[in-house]
């Protein structure tokens, strides 16, 4: 059995950098289920009425769809360096 080409091993290792990425980056920030949120809402109270009110404010949440793009794209990576180069065709002289 031939052993896996240089191209073919660099693709997995991509592969595994991709997904691995994809995950820390979603659990650093907090593992949230729900999809991507780019701002986040905080109540604040007006010191002369004493009423509350939203106040919108920017952020970046990444949401599931975060690791399920870097598996789905792993998996395309991964699956390309299974593909076997075409074996070179040979002049009959």
């Amino acid at each position: 059995m031939k052993s896996p080409s240089r191209l073919s091993r660099g693709l997995r290792a991509a592969a595994v950098v991709l997904f691995l990425a994809g995950l820390g980056i979603w659990a650093a920030a907090g593992a949230r289920v729900g999809w991507t949120q780019t701002s986040t809402v905080a109540m604040q109270r007006d010191e002369i009425t004493g009423i509350d009110y939203p106040v919108r404010r920017a952020a970046f949440l990444p949401g599931v769809e975060v690791p399920l793009a870097a598996t789905a794209l792993a998996a395309l990576l991964a699956s390309l360096s299974l593909i076997r180069p075409r074996p070179e065709l040979t002049s009959q002289s």
